[in-house]
């Protein structure tokens, strides 16, 4: 059944109010041949991308392009944000050891340094995604591995991850792994096997960076998300 882009629309705005972490209540919708467009504002970069990503699971949403304007209540300056992330990168057990430095200039956070895993990374940028403050997030984290891992084991690895996997399908998932960084093509049937494929390749061992090109069949799901 083909649904038409009112009915994509009343589903996604469904989804954005049913969503607890959404304040979708200054969120405006527009979907053009199953392209879901959001203007407005909400109150937080997290805000903003759980908004993306309610939206991207949505049937019949073909791409999301999202405008949202992050306005902050009581904005706290650079160097309070700053701060911020630095304690919530001490408090995470994974992240404390690493070499993680944080700069913030008129609510753009840079992060600078290395890590020894890429899922501490991606990490990295969830957190500072989740302080007050912060309007984009640029992520120059390099990823130095402790150990030197052969492209083969990390293919074999990551096709064994997928595999052992409810949401993935092995047989449509392409895997190729060029000097440690992961490449993924192929396709998948919804969003949660997409999420489990990039997970399967960001978490395994000596991984170097994820380039995930996967298409959900019901149409490319196209998000900047990374929160």
């Amino acid at each position: 059944m083909v649904l038409s882009d009112e009915e994509i629309k009343k589903m996604v705005v469904e989804e954005l109010y049913w969503d607890d972490r959404i304040d979708a209540s200054k969120i405006m919708v527009k979907v053009d041949k199953g392209k879901a467009v959001l203007t407005g504002s909400v109150p937080s970069y997290m805000a903003r991308d759980n908004a993306e990503r309610a939206v991207s699971r949505v049937r019949g949403v073909t791409e999301v392009d999202n405008n949202l304007t992050v306005l902050y209540a009581g904005f706290p300056n650079d160097e309070e944000t700053r701060f911020s992330i630095q304690n919530l990168i001490t408090a995470n057990p994974g992240l404390r050891k690493e070499d993680i430095r944080v700069a913030v200039g008129g609510g753009i956070v840079t992060l600078e340094g290395s890590v020894t895993s890429y899922w501490k990374k991606t990490q990295a940028r969830r957190v500072a995604c989740g302080a007050d403050g912060v309007l984009d997030v640029i992520n120059k984290l390099t990823v130095v591995p402790t150990e030197k891992v052969s492209d083969r084991a990390i293919a074999e690895d990551v096709i064994a991850a997928i595999e052992r996997n409810v949401y993935a399908d092995i047989k449509n998932i392409n895997v190729e792994v060029r000097n440690g960084v992961v490449i993924l093509t192929g396709s998948v049937p919804s969003l949660a096997s997409f999420d489990t494929a990039q997970d399967a390749a960001e978490f395994t061992r000596g991984v170097l960076n994820v380039i995930n090109d996967l298409v959900i069949r019901k149409g490319p799901v196209k998000s900047e998300a990374v929160c």
